[in-house]
Formats: C-alpha cells, sequence, structure tokens
C-alpha cells in the first residue's frame, strides 16, 4: 500500500473510487504540501478546462486528501491521469493537522505552459472533493473565488 495525495478533482470522494474501484482506495485524512502553490494549465478534453497541478513555491501550501492505494489503483491512476505523457509521479512529504508526515505520490503536469482559469465544471468537481476531505474553509473560499473570475 501507498499513500497518494490528491489536490484536484480526485479528491471527490465518488471520483476516485470510480476510477481506482472501491475497496483499491481509502480515504485517511485531510493533508497538506508545503511551499507548493496550486495551478491550473494545459487542457483536459474530458473537462474541456485547464487542469490542476502544482509548482514549487516558498511558503505557499496546496491543501488536500491524504489516500491509501494498493498498486491495481496506482495503475488506474496512471491511466485516467496521462502518465507519464501529460503527468509525471513524484513522491513528497505531505504532513496531517498535527504534524505527522507521510510520504506521499502526487502527480504534476510535465508541462506547464501559464497559469489559466478552471472550468465552472471542473472547479465543481474540486470543491466537491475539497468538501469530502474536510480542507480548510479559507482554502475553499479561496477556490470558490476562482468561480468568479
Amino acid at each position: 500500500m501507498k499513500h497518494y495525495f490528491a489536490y484536484g478533482s480526485n479528491m471527490k470522494h465518488k471520483q476516485i473510487k470510480e476510477r481506482c474501484g472501491e475497496g483499491n482506495v481509502r480515504f485517511l485524512k485531510r493533508a497538506y504540501l508545503p511551499n507548493y502553490k496550486l495551478i491550473f494549465t494545459g487542457r483536459s478534453d474530458a473537462w474541456e478546462s485547464p487542469v490542476a497541478s502544482v509548482v514549487e513555491k516558498d511558503g505557499a501550501v496546496v491543501w488536500g486528501g491524504l489516500f491509501e492505494i494498493n498498486e491495481e489503483a496506482e495503475k488506474a491512476l496512471d491511466r485516467y491521469e496521462g502518465y507519464p505523457r501529460y503527468y509525471i509521479k513524484r513522491e513528497v512529504v505531505v504532513y496531517d493537522d498535527e504534524g505527522n508526515s507521510y510520504n506521499a505520490l502526487i502527480y504534476i503536469k510535465s508541462s506547464v505552459d501559464g497559469e489559466k482559469v478552471p472550468g465552472s465544471e471542473y472547479l465543481h468537481a474540486i470543491l466537491q472533493g475539497a468538501k469530502d476531505c474536510g480542507l480548510p474553509k479559507e482554502y475553499i473560499k479561496e477556490l470558490e473565488s476562482l468561480l468568479r473570475r
């Protein structure tokens, strides 16, 4: 079993279970990735939207959901994320509210072509995921502010 840190639409519990299979993924808790910033870049034909990625940025924080996944779930995520063509995998250290650290797998866009505004449907999926994972209210408000752009 591995830890997986979801920060985009895969935070949505219904979506990740559909993608990975009910018994292959388990939500553990909310967590954060320090010194990274959430961005939207590229374009997904499925979402008709730029999609989430992260870039290193001192002092920034990306909140997300920490999941436990098995090998079958990782293979499913590889397919959905277009690994290695569209997303690369990286192991990072994320933290929970108590300061415990976890080595976790994340997917990062393989190329960034500037920061863009996500589509409404995609952003709503991320917002549902943020609520499913119990992310901080202030972080959810930041995400909601993107709807008004």
